[in-house]
């Protein structure tokens, strides 16, 4: 939505730490943006058996933690894997959590930190002590207070190979992983909540805001507001959670079913959510506008909200998905609209890499209370009150349902 410059001068606008403009063409600064994640906690488990504990309960491999990422082309000290990303299914395969598994300790007494929602804590250590039983595995009464989970990504100006370098070696040094959910997603890694600061001159501080700006950019879903139901349909096998050739784990029968067999009629996009009378957006982003999140700015429909197509044969359409997380954004000239992920049925689309007209959504609050939670909110002055979401299917998904379906026609 555009705010007029009168309305968007005297707007009272509440507080937003969130300074810095994402552009592309900045001069001067880090080559890399570093934040550390206050939604995010972790949960210590160790112990002997605490491989085969983890391995019965979580989509990924546990056995990779600890080994060589190239043994092939392994010389000298290896660099080994240090975090896994995962999820804890039920045992209808719904999914429980999203986590990550950062190594500790291995050898014959492996530690590891579960990093999940920090909402979701006390409901994931219930899940895990359940489970336990005679199992050798020491489960944390509580997350860690002091140690926190940090991510970096790249900016978007041109640096230099020294200081992607320094940059990269400072974050060898605290054993920050890869995070290989999506190209471009940065580095990950947990550090005491109060340690050392990292050099100004190559990492920008960096809010949570914009982080949540960077994971609806790759539709990265993160935590209960992302996360539908079946988690096949926000991408968690393309983001390489689920190792299909591990063996039994809670919630495996209908994952791998559907792999082998079925059809995963859903998958995780970005939306671009805009008002009903203004244009359909064709790019995720403004061509050439420095945008900034604006957690605050305006009212979003809330997570859950069905999108219902725009334009259809049927009177009433079913619902072809649902939003998760979403972001107001602002430009510089007082544009401003809101991301969101979103999961979406594919047949809305011409092609995976190519969205079509039609792959235009209503975007209708849940049902509570006899009404719809969010009726009204965010209204502008503009024509038209509804809200609507045009979706975008990143090329890295693109490219990895391309590659599984080679596989499967092998």
């Amino acid at each position: 939505m555009l705010l007029s410059r009168l309305a968007f001068r005297h707007a009272r606008l509440p507080p937003c730490t969130c300074q810095r403009l994402l552009s592309t063409s900045r001069a001067n600064l880090a080559p890399f943006r570093l934040v550390r994640l206050p939604s995010r906690a972790l949960l210590p488990i160790a112990g002997a058996e605490s491989v085969k504990f983890l391995q019965g309960l979580v989509t990924n491999d546990v056995n990779r933690l600890g080994q060589p990422k190239d043994p092939v082309a392994a010389h000298g000290e290896p660099e080994i894997v240090r975090m896994l990303f995962a999820a804890v299914l039920k045992a209808d395969g719904r999914l429980l959590n999203d986590i990550f598994l950062h190594l500790q300790e291995a050898g014959t007494t492996p530690a590891f930190l579960i990093e999940h929602d920090e909402s979701q804590t006390e409901a994931l250590r219930a899940y895990l002590k359940r489970h336990i039983l005679r199992s050798k595995v020491k489960l944390a009464k509580q997350a860690d207070a002091d140690k926190a989970v940090f991510a970096a990504w790249r900016t978007e100006e041109e640096s230099g190979e020294e200081s992607l370098r320094s940059a990269e070696a400072w974050l060898l040094e605290r054993k920050a992983a890869k995070d290989d959910r999506a190209p471009g997603m940065g580095w990950r890694w947990t550090g005491l909540k109060e340690g050392d600061a990292p050099p100004k001159e190559l990492f920008e501080d960096a809010t949570p805001a914009h982080y949540h700006l960077h994971r609806l950019l790759h539709a990265i879903p993160e935590g209960p507001e992302d996360w539908p139901q079946l988690p096949l349909e926000g991408n968690l096998d393309l983001m390489g959670a689920v190792d299909y050739r591990k063996g039994c784990y809670v919630g495996q029968e209908l994952t791998a079913r559907t792999h082998h067999k079925g059809v995963v009629r859903k998958r995780g996009v970005v939306l671009r959510l805009f008002r009903e009378g203004e244009d359909v957006p064709d790019s995720i982003l403004p061509a050439g506008l420095a945008v900034m999140p604006y957690p605050d700015l305006f009212p979003l429909p809330p997570s859950r909200s069905t999108l219902t197509p725009l334009t259809s044969t049927v009177a009433r359409p079913r619902p072809a998905g649902k939003i998760g997380s979403s972001l107001p954004l602002v430009t510089k000239t007082g544009r401003s609209f809101a991301l969101a992920f979103g999961s979406v049925k594919l047949e809305h689309f011409v092609d995976t890499a190519q969205v079509d007209s039609d792959a235009v959504f209503v975007v209708k609050a849940k049902i509570e209370d006899g009404g719809e939670v969010g009726m009204g909110m965010g209204e502008s002055d503009e024509e038209g009150g509804r809200w609507l979401a045009k979706a975008f299917v990143p090329e890295w998904v693109t490219r990895r349902l391309e590659e599984e379906e080679a596989k499967k026609s092998r």
